[in-house]
């Protein structure tokens, strides 16, 4: 936080550390809620296709254009199955199984990948000794979670390949987040952020018709206001937070949900979905989130060229 800001600045930012804070957190919890009764894809597709539908009607309403040239629906597109489609169908398949302190957790590894990523492609700074130190010690936390967990004989085989499937989740959000820091587009960023949301929500809400999500959905009240929380709470104002706090605090600071979200998330969960956690989730917790932050913290020996494109911000 900036020293000289004023008053009504530090409350708006400690406003945006809370949205963060609870309203990602949360949302692995109305995930998890939203998932028992309808198929994965579709919560993803109608999270993303409402949110996205808000923010166009936003945009129109205050005069901003959404047109986008072909070069730029490309990219957009690309992203948008990466970030929107794949991650989030994945991660909301990964909730049907396990629990929701679980899948934040396995979430929190985004800077992790992101870490192993950025040395890859040009114009980055290479992760510096501790950085690379703490992506170790961040996978073996996720080693001896899993572990300990399998040995207790709490991660069946079928709990085993939802874990995989967050792991892959993780892994493309963090490249969608690598790979669009370095994109530029013509138009601005919130309206290729709308065609992101729309196209992958399309695409969600078509692999999900596909494999009988309209059968097998049951709605009810709580199902359709927690859709609707994940799509304005999880989505519109999580996310427009995270971008605040990206303009006004340094992005190590912003990037603290990665090991709060999951903390969070426990202890909703345990709240809400009587999903207390074990001795071994506790173990594995502490050494990932501490990974986690000492990755964030870890400056890289060589300071890329700098980028307007948000980075680690996953739309759980």
């Amino acid at each position: 936080m900036h020293r000289d800001a004023s008053p009504r600045t530090t409350a708006r930012i400690l406003l945006a550390f809370f949205c963060v804070y609870l309203f990602w957190g949360s949302s692995f919890v109305a995930i998890r809620f939203t998932v028992q009764q309808i198929h994965p894809a579709t919560v993803a597709g109608l999270r993303y296709c409402i949110a996205g539908l808000l923010l166009l009607a936003w945009l129109l309403v205050r005069g901003v254009s959404v047109r986008i040239t072909r070069r730029d629906l490309i990219r957009v597109t690309g992203l948008g199955l990466l970030m929107f489609a794949c991650n989030t169908v994945l991660l909301n398949y990964a909730a049907t199984i396990l629990p929701a302190g679980f899948t934040a957790l396995i979430i929190s590894t985004i800077p992790l990948f992101v870490a192993l990523l950025n040395p890859s492609l040009p114009e980055s700074g290479r992760t510096s000794p501790v950085g690379r130190i703490a992506v170790c010690t961040g996978f073996l936390g996720i080693f001896v979670l899993l572990e300990r967990t399998f040995r207790s004989g709490a991660l069946t085989r079928e709990a085993l390949i939802a874990s995989a499937a967050l792991l892959v989740a993780a892994f493309a959000w963090a490249l969608g987040s690598v790979l669009l820091r370095r994109t530029h587009f013509t138009a601005a960023e919130l309206v290729t952020t709308c065609w992101q949301m729309l196209i992958g929500g399309a695409v969600d809400l078509v692999i999900g018709f596909s494999y009988g999500g309209t059968q097998s959905s049951h709605w009810s009240m709580s199902i359709s206001l927690s859709v609707l929380y994940l799509a304005i709470f999880g989505t519109l104002a999580g996310y427009t937070s995270y971008v605040y706090l990206l303009r006004n605090v340094p992005v190590a600071t912003a990037a603290t949900y990665a090991y709060v979200n999951p903390i969070v998330a426990m202890l909703l969960g345990w709240a809400f979905l009587s999903e207390a956690p074990g001795s071994s989730q506790w173990v594995g917790m502490v050494i990932v989130l501490a990974s986690v932050a000492a990755v964030i913290r870890a400056k890289p020996e060589r300071t890329p060229v700098e980028s307007p494109a948000v980075e680690l911000s996953p739309i759980s």
